[in-house]
């Protein structure tokens, strides 16, 4: 198989040892790319057999990592990558079932993969989809025994990259830094005439935020509780790739308006912390709506440590 692996790292737990383990027993040849995670931890990662190590010295956020991974791929000859997070664990054959697929899909030019989380079965993990005879509505589809072809997006942990489409469509997108980078550069295929499929064979297993149970009249609603600055981003990097996308795949946009205020919902009625995330979410959206793009500006991250 023409593919590597890349990590990308930041401040990981022990366990990421493992996980790159299990990654090279995956692909062989790992990079783990470290957004300034400190010289303890990068010789930990480096000293894993198989692993390189591309260490940035400081954090340049997800999308940057993941574009040098992409150009380290090339250099290396490599025609595919495939992206993991630090805490995301393939199961085994994870390899040989996302290359399987995409023979099975040889338009697809992302290939994700089946997404097991926190011990739930794979069903539990519902994919957005074009509505098959309403086109500006969505469903969300699982992925059980067979692959789903055709999916809206993926996320980056797990996913397996072709790299001239990458470079086509320019990489990732570096002014997001961190939270609607795999979304940003979903559409972009999509929007590509090219297709993401999702493997039913090649199973990850991995966490989605620090999830807790929040139940309400009788159901799960799975609130993230993700840190205030992670609510940030993610407002601000809506309305950049809304600008971006929204009218050219309406479908995407009407799901992500839902899942803005049910995730707004989550946060008030079960995390902690409310305040501060619901001035995230405000303080993010209005820095969208000015242009802001990058880091988080210092004077946002102190409001929101206090």
């Amino acid at each position: 198989m023409p593919v590597c692996a890349v990590v990308v790292a930041y401040y990981p737990s022990d366990s990421v040892c493992d996980n790159l383990r299990a990654v090279v027993r995956e692909f062989g040849r790992v990079l783990v790319v470290d957004n300034g995670s400190g010289p303890e931890t990068t010789r930990m990662m480096g000293a894993v057999a198989g692993v390189e190590l591309l260490a940035l010295g400081e954090n340049l956020g997800v999308a940057a990592a993941l574009n040098r991974g992409a150009e380290w791929a090339l250099r290396n000859g490599y025609s595919w990558m495939v992206t993991f997070d630090q805490d995301s664990l393939p199961a085994p054959g994870f390899g040989n079932g996302l290359w399987a697929s995409h023979l099975r899909h040889p338009k697809a030019a992302v290939v994700g993969a089946c997404i097991v989380e926190g011990g739930a079965t794979a069903r539990n993990y519902l994919w957005v989809c074009q509505h098959p005879q309403w086109p500006g509505l969505f469903r969300r589809v699982a992925c059980e025994r067979s692959d789903l072809s055709t999916v809206t997006m993926t996320i980056t942990s797990g996913s397996m990259t072709n790299l001239s489409v990458w470079k086509e469509l320019d990489g990732f997108s570096e002014d997001l830094f961190i939270d609607y980078v795999d979304i940003d550069y979903c559409l972009k295929v999509v929007r590509a005439q090219r297709t993401i499929a999702i493997s039913a064979t090649a199973r990850l297993e991995h966490k989605l935020g620090a999830r807790q149970t929040g139940r309400m009249l009788g159901k799960d609603l799975r609130p993230m509780h993700h840190a205030a600055f992670r609510h940030y981003y993610m407002a601000r990097n809506r309305v950049i790739v809304w600008r971006r996308h929204a009218l050219a795949v309406p479908h995407w946009a009407l799901f992500d308006l839902a899942f803005a205020g049910y995730n707004c919902f989550r946060v008030l009625a079960f995390e902690k912390g409310k305040w501060i995330k619901f001035k995230a979410l405000v303080f993010g959206t209005w820095d969208g709506l000015c242009g802001g793009s990058g880091p988080c500006p210092g004077n946002r991250l102190s409001m929101l440590e206090s």
